[in-house]
């Protein structure tokens, strides 16, 4: 169908913005009549409202800062959070990116910038700092994401549409009407596609500036060490750091009434958090965290 083949053609020419993209797929949602396909090229376009947001705007961070015992500065360093709980942990190193598209194309393409910061609330200081040694407190502390992160926001979206335009091209094949797809079974089909295209399996993870994993929450990945290992390898940890984790991870009695790990994972984690502080393992601490519990999360099928 044209109006499909045009904008395919569109979502793989640079030159033409995203947002000018999402405007023309209006004309198709509404020649579908799909309230879903509508909605989510409105909420991309206008920003999301408060609450639920789709798991690609959502991002690890690092949180960053500096600190002075009064004869000693550090500036730039990583933030322990051991003094926070799970959730408020979680809270602090994740990003929900409720701005629209046009915004975060605007920050990627305009000015020197290479990090989104967000700066956290300085009530906080002192509780933070509760559990640093030598007299440390917190001058001033930041959370922030990369501009590769943003850029591979826009680029799953871009992704994501065109998925749903060449799966629903196949689904129209060489009519150029519509109206089988907007009524009873093919209107089904039609939401079905985009759901799966949209709003599918594939989480997406930015790790550090430069690399992205992506963890498939599918049947495979489930008990699937091999595909743990081999995320876990991409991140650039150490062989031997991952081979310690396959000898414990099976065997180690996790609880998945409340999704907690067992006593050895738990320990590994916390051998790997200690390497991404001190740099011996290259993944930003805030990032590293959640990229394990996610990994091994997943890998126990509890996600």
């Amino acid at each position: 169908m044209k109006l499909i083949d045009d904008l395919i053609d569109a979502l793989t020419d640079k030159s033409i913005t995203l947002t000018d993209i999402l405007i023309k797929t209006k004309v198709l949602a509404f020649k579908l009549k799909n309230q879903e396909l509508t909605s989510w090229i409105d909420s991309e376009l206008n920003g999301y409202p408060s609450g639920q947001l789709p798991h690609y705007r959502i991002l690890p961070c690092q949180v960053i800062g500096n600190l002075s015992n009064g004869f000693q500065r550090a500036t730039n360093y990583p933030i322990p959070l051991t003094v926070l709980s799970k959730e408020e942990r979680e809270g602090m190193t994740t990003v929900r990116l409720y701005q629209s598209i046009s915004t975060l194309d605007d920050f990627v393409h305009e000015g020197d910038n290479t990090k989104m910061v967000m700066n956290v609330p300085p009530e906080m200081y002192g509780y933070l700092s509760r559990d640093l040694d030598n007299d440390f407190v917190i001058e001033f502390a930041r959370r922030e994401i990369g501009k590769i992160q943003i850029i591979q926001v826009l680029t799953s979206v871009r992704t994501k549409l065109l998925d749903f335009l060449l799966k629903l091209n196949e689904e129209a094949g060489e009519s150029n009407d519509l109206n089988s797809l907007t009524q009873g079974t093919g209107k089904d089909k039609v939401s079905s596609i985009f759901s799966s295209s949209v709003f599918g399996n594939n989480t997406t993870i930015i790790v550090g500036d430069n690399n992205t994993q992506t963890l498939t929450n599918s049947n495979n990945s489930t008990g699937n060490f091999e595909e743990l290992k081999k995320l876990l390898l991409e991140t650039g940890m150490q062989a031997k750091d991952v081979q310690d984790l396959e000898t414990i991870i099976d065997n180690d009695n996790p609880n998945p009434t409340n999704r907690e790990f067992g006593t050895k994972v738990k320990s590994w984690v916390g051998n790997m958090l200690g390497k991404a502080m001190d740099n011996s393992w290259k993944v930003g601490l805030g990032v590293a965290g959640k990229l394990l519990a996610d990994a091994i999360t997943r890998y126990y099928g509890w996600k």
